[in-house]
């Protein structure tokens, strides 16, 4: 998205006034680190502050997460519409990357997949028990579509629960998992 048109963004609808019509909150459009603070309230809810203006309950996604260094962070609310856009994350206070990055490591959990010990297809889904980095997993995948070959190798799987699972790099893994693997991609 250029910067004109998050700067041009329409209002996003946040709660209902009074009169039962929405009330509008502002998309603060594209933010400098100087001008947030982020932080969890006691219910781990994600909060931050742009110019002093709070908002809660947000939800924080990295824009172009696999192929980025995690440049911009897109913080968006309980409809999905987009409060903020911050850039430069790494560039924030010392709390508020602390509590950004609790929220993007809860957000992005992702699991390493070093072997493949079973895959069975049934009815279009795909049945995977897999060791990982923190240990066993039986998962299924939904939709092929769900499984990305981000190229050299990575590869990136989403469950049917949305978990992710993540292939470092397929010629590492054993001979058989690759085989597995290679049959269901």
């Amino acid at each position: 998205m250029s910067d004109e048109a998050i700067q041009s963004e329409e209002l996003a609808p946040e709660a209902q006034d009074e009169s039962g019509e929405e009330a509008a909150t502002p998309s603060h459009g594209h933010v400098e680190p100087e001008r947030m603070r982020v932080w969890e309230d006691p219910m781990r809810r994600l909060c931050i502050s742009v110019d002093g203006q709070e908002h809660a309950n947000l939800r924080p996604r990295r824009v172009f997460p696999l192929s980025s260094k995690a440049d911009y962070v897109s913080f968006l609310n309980e409809k999905g519409k987009e409060v903020a856009l911050l850039t430069s994350p790494r560039k924030l206070d010392k709390e508020s990357h602390k509590a950004l990055e609790e929220a993007l490591g809860r957000m992005y959990y992702v699991a390493k997949i070093t072997r493949v010990d079973s895959i069975n297809e049934k009815w279009g889904v795909s049945h995977w028990e897999v060791e990982t980095d923190r240990g066993y997993a039986a998962f299924e995948v939904t939709d092929r579509s769900s499984i990305r070959n981000l190229g050299r190798g990575r590869m990136v799987l989403a469950d049917a629960d949305g978990n992710r699972f993540e292939i470092e790099d397929l010629s590492r893994l054993d001979e058989r998992s690759q085989a597995l693997v290679f049959g269901e991609t």
